[in-house]
């Protein structure tokens, strides 16, 4: 087989509206590649700070449909951009520093971000386990639903009008691979998303997720008036809010969440080096004393050496839940969402 890559065309923002571009079914996709770029200015009067990732909420929704009804991919691009982050291990491009602190933008600047759609899955010891054959499909479709500037910023500033987009594009450009074997079988990387709103303080905040298929890992973001935060799920002297991931009476997880957002940052070999002060200032880092972990995510990896044969496989469960111990609940601002990366195993044909 030999690697491709070509780009597909581009989808043109339009605010609250649903795009939509036919991916061709010639090869075997390893990855599609999103490149956000936009041009937008800002008031002074309801200027503030931008969101974690911003401009990619502009891109509320992403979703891969196959044979016009099977959705393999729905997740958002600044959760995309994040998730690329704790699975390949380097944060996806992103210009925008001119989105940062609190002036206006009287003149268009022009922020640009990237993500990556995986079929392949990342860090996999043989990536061709799980490509996505296009040409056992009837259609496959890439379906964007956009949102609207007040949508990168913060909960105190996401009003209408705070930001006006003057254009914006989003490039597809697809990686796959040419002369698939015939007859060839490859387990489908699916990925989907859970929320669940946190109402309580309690020790037993129950998340269930769906059985019958395997799990390569569960990225969990804790989100409180529309920002990460590591409230939900703290760590301190005084605090060691665990996550725990079950099936009846087996603990597959069973962790402080703080100390799983150390570990991700080892062993998925992520870099976060800056921070903010207050709401104004970005203050530099001192690296002799300081290296940050990813706030507000969590990625439970069950393959951390790329063997599948280490995936969870729940074929034979009847149940499966996370149990997480919340703090400080915000009623109608706090929620948790769960993103799952699945592996569906081909049909067996007789």
């Amino acid at each position: 087989m030999k690697l491709h890559r070509r780009y597909l065309g581009s989808i043109t923002y339009a605010a609250n509206a649903t795009r939509t571009l036919e991916i061709p079914r010639n090869y075997a996709l390893v990855a599609l590649d999103l490149e956000l770029v936009v041009s937008l200015t800002r008031t002074l009067a309801t200027a503030g700070d931008c969101k974690d990732c911003a401009p990619a909420q502009l891109v509320r929704n992403i979703t891969i449909k196959a044979n016009g009804s099977d959705t393999i991919k729905s997740i958002d691009m600044e959760t995309l951009h994040r998730h690329n982050e704790l699975t390949y291990g380097v944060r996806p491009h992103i210009d925008a520093e001119v989105l940062k602190g609190f002036l206006a933008q009287a003149q268009a600047v022009c922020p640009r971000i990237m993500a990556r759609i995986p079929f392949a899955m990342p860090r996999a010891i043989k990536e061709v386990d799980t490509l996505l054959d296009t040409a056992a499909l009837s259609s496959l479709d890439l379906i964007v639903t956009f949102g609207t500037g007040a949508d990168i910023m913060n909960a105190l500033y996401n009003v209408d009008g705070a930001v006006t987009i003057v254009e914006a594009r989003l490039d597809v450009t697809a990686i796959e691979y040419l002369g698939v074997p015939a007859g060839s079988k490859f387990m489908l990387y699916n990925q989907w998303v859970k929320e669940s709103q946190v109402t309580a303080a309690t020790t037993r905040h129950q998340i269930k997720l769906p059985v019958g298929n395997i799990y390569r890992g569960l990225l969990i973001k804790t989100i409180s008036d529309d920002n990460q935060v590591n409230t939900i799920l703290p760590y301190s002297l005084a605090a060691m809010n665990e996550i725990v991931l079950k099936s009846g009476t087996e603990h597959y997880v069973d962790q402080i969440a703080g100390i799983l957002q150390s570990e991700n940052r080892l062993e998925q070999q992520i870099q976060v080096p800056d921070t903010l002060a207050g709401l104004v200032a970005v203050v530099a880092t001192n690296h002799r004393l300081t290296e940050h972990n990813l706030l507000g995510y969590y990625y439970i990896d069950f393959c951390r050496d790329g063997r599948l044969s280490e995936a969870l496989d729940t074929r034979m469960m009847s149940d499966l839940e996370l149990l997480l111990n919340v703090a400080n609940p915000s009623p109608g601002h706090d929620f948790i969402e769960v993103y799952a990366d699945e592996l569906i195993l081909p049909a067996v044909t007789a």
